[in-house]
């Protein structure tokens, strides 16, 4: 679900000094490129068809960023059982993006929601257009780091108790505007409820908790 297999070839003409990575799509192939100045493991958009840096985002199904908050609001988000949206509090941003974490060879899509003290992360089930839960981070001890790059808009999440993944933002607005909302979120969380080992065992348990449900 949203997943996208990648195959680096060398790229051949004169000057090249990056690999190019196929980026498979249904109706289409994007590519993407590894640099060497890059933190290990990202990704650079290399889209000629992506929005420029005033027009939004390009949203799921055809729906605006608040029709979709709305679907989340009205329908169950497929594995995450006693919970839902409305316990988050305020929903702060959201977008698609595509996110990668160290250990994981494909460059997935995700709907990302940035909510008052978390962020909540999901894959995209687009045969049925609903979203499916994996997973939801503290905000608390959550550490923010950009990926430089005049091509690329990627930044980086990481923490004490949370695995690094990189997420790579259609556009330089949709990059701008995660970066402030998430530097402000984070200041905020560490105010309202600073972390400490207690917390964040608690919130390991609760999450092997649903994954264990899941796997039921």
């Amino acid at each position: 679900m949203g997943c996208c297999s990648l195959s680096a070839r060398q790229a051949g003409s004169a000057g090249a000094s990056q690999d190019e990575v196929e980026l498979l799509k249904t109706g289409g192939t994007r590519k993407w490129s590894i640099s060497d100045g890059q933190s290990e493991g990202s990704l650079q958009p290399k889209d000629p068809a992506s929005p420029t840096e005033t027009e939004e985002a390009e949203a799921l199904w055809g729906r605006t960023r608040e029709e979709l908050l709305h679907l989340l609001s009205s329908q169950p988000i497929t594995g995450w059982e006693g919970m839902n949206i409305h316990s988050l509090g305020e929903i702060v941003w959201s977008s698609r993006v595509f996110l990668r974490s160290y250990h994981m060879e494909e460059m997935c899509e995700r709907y990302v929601v940035l909510a008052s003290l978390h962020l909540l992360i999901l894959s995209v089930d687009h045969t049925k257009k609903t979203f499916v839960y994996e997973g939801l981070l503290p905000l608390a001890g959550m550490h923010l780091r950009q990926i430089v790059s005049a091509i690329s808009y990627t930044f980086e999440i990481s923490g004490s108790m949370i695995e690094s993944r990189l997420i790579c933002c259609q556009n330089s607005a949709d990059f701008d505007m995660w970066i402030r909302h998430l530097q402000h979120q984070i200041k905020m969380a560490n105010a309202h409820c600073p972390t400490s080992p207690n917390n964040n065992i608690s919130f390991l348990v609760s999450q092997w908790r649903r994954g264990v449900k899941r796997m039921a």
